[in-house]
């Protein structure tokens, strides 16, 4: 495929898309697959990203937890903390 064999699609009153058979094959998309989507000077751009499982999340946090001697525990307020002043 080549920038020279565009797909049409069109967006919903949801402001849904539906990303053609052809493109979903190609690079991978499936039900659940998360894009993140990316404003530039050219229009938008969507890329797949890969998120971890909470399984692997949290085995990702117990780790550094232990690497920064918190508890998982210490790092929930945290993250509680974090998201409260976010808002």
């Amino acid at each position: 495929m080549s920038v020279d064999d565009p797909e049409v699609t069109t967006v919903t009153s949801k402001g849904q898309i539906t990303i053609p058979s052809r493109l979903r094959d190609q690079f991978g998309l499936e039900k659940g697959t998360k894009l993140m989507v990316v404003p530039t000077d050219y229009g938008l751009v969507l890329k797949k990203i890969e998120l971890p499982s909470v399984a692997e999340f949290q085995e990702r946090v117990a780790e550094r937890a232990e690497d920064n001697e918190l508890s998982l525990g210490d790092v929930n307020q945290l993250v509680h903390a974090t998201r409260e002043t976010d808002e």
